[in-house]
């Protein structure tokens, strides 16, 4: 699986649901001639998901199964936003995406170098303001295909005590200057950078990188990035309330981050980082499912946020296999009790979550967790085991 964010802490609880569906299907069980319906499916999988939030200490998740050709499918959240307000979970309810953010700054790349007739392997210094080199191969260029796909040899090896309670005091421009360029504060030539290993070369999963991804769509499209999201992702698919600020978001509002600690559910504060398109988007399940119908290929939004060939081209293995086993525009594999799909997790503080496509990339599933991963595994299993069963009820659909 890929390693997402920073790393986090352990779980707990359940509580309340809600959760609204469509459509029906069947599908054999395996060696039995037993069939079952999506309906029948969705009765056994929201009944079960109390006693398994309570089991892997769990405070609430929000879930939805996305289809390609039609309306969200299924949408649905168990347990608590804020447990001492007493506030249940919704599908409505904004939680923390973490290192999911990745996809939605893929698409503002992909959207606006399509849009400009920008190539995507050109050198990233003609997008931007600053020059960005790795030292040890000076006349090597870095792309915006690289940063999109980890191959770009910046590196996380620097990133060290970023995350701040609240919004990010630096600005995206500035953490970038300080991390990349020599004489920043940030800077450091061996671990800015991987010093052994040329662009193009080697896969490196890099928030960096992505911010910089964020950073090269603000310079090309002359707008702040946060404002051109909205403006050419959010608005076009109606989607109000999805912010990449804290700041933005009504007082009680989001969805509280909790840990399990000392045999209890423990509410941790809202973070951020400077670094935001990498990874400090805030979303519904609701607008995530509505996000992801249109980058799986729906032609949803006015004008659609993304043409056929630009899907295509994102779902595309961009890497050589002998670097990566598979990795797109933004997305990457992802390994879910065992098996491998296309699409992306993230971790945060606070939060554990997971977008995965079904094989025939026709449906995808979404898994949003309110609670830290911290050092055990009760989390990481829980959110395993609800995208299996979500993957599972999309094939039920047909």
């Amino acid at each position: 699986m890929i390693s997402t964010r920073r790393s986090v802490l352990k779980l707990g609880l359940a509580g309340g649901l809600a959760g609204v569906f469509l459509a029906q299907g069947s599908v054999a069980f395996a060696g039995t001639g037993q069939s079952q319906t999506f309906d029948q499916w969705l009765s056994e999988f929201e009944a079960g998901m109390p006693a398994r939030l309570a089991a892997a200490h769990v405070a609430g998740v929000e879930v939805a199964i996305v289809s390609k050709n039609a309306a969200t499918p299924y949408a649905g959240a168990f347990g608590y936003a804020d447990i001492a307000a007493n506030r249940v979970l919704t599908p409505a309810t904004p939680m923390h995406l973490a290192s999911v953010s990745k996809l939605f700054t893929a698409s503002a790349l992909v959207q606006l170098f399509e849009r400009c007739g920008l190539d995507l392997h050109g050198d990233v210094n003609d997008f931007i303001d600053f020059p960005v080199r790795n030292p040890a191969y000076p006349d090597v260029p870095i792309t915006p295909q690289q940063l999109v796909t980890h191959t770009s040899s910046v590196s996380d090896d620097n990133y060290e005590g970023f995350d701040t309670v609240g919004d990010p005091k630096e600005a995206l421009s500035d953490f970038l200057r300080n991390y990349l360029v020599p004489g920043g504060d940030h800077y450091s030539p061996k671990k800015s950078y991987l010093p052994k290993h040329k662009p193009a070369t080697y896969f490196s999963y890099s928030d960096v990188g992505m911010a910089l991804v964020g950073y090269v769509v603000e310079c090309v499209s002359g707008q702040d990035f946060a404002a051109y999201t909205k403006a050419n992702l959010f608005e076009p698919l109606g989607i109000t309330d999805a912010h990449w600020y804290l700041r933005e978001f009504a007082p009680g509002v989001l969805a509280v981050p909790y840990e399990f600690k000392n045999g209890a559910l423990a509410a941790l504060p809202q973070m951020s980082y400077p670094d935001v398109p990498a990874g400090a988007l805030r979303c519904s399940v609701t607008d995530l499912a509505t996000s992801l119908r249109a980058m799986i290929g729906g032609a949803i939004g006015t004008p659609p946020i993304l043409s056929a060939a630009e899907v295509a081209e994102m779902l595309r293995p961009q890497v050589s296999p002998k670097i990566v086993p598979y990795q797109g525009l933004g997305w990457v594999q992802e390994v879910v009790d065992g098996h491998p799909y296309v699409g992306h997790s993230g971790s945060d503080i606070g939060f554990a979550n997971m977008v995965v496509l079904t094989e025939d990339q026709n449906y995808a599933v979404a898994v949003l967790i309110n609670t830290d991963e911290g050092d055990g595994s009760a989390v990481t299993d829980f959110r395993a085991s609800v995208t299996t069963d979500l993957v599972h009820g999309a094939q039920l659909l047909g």
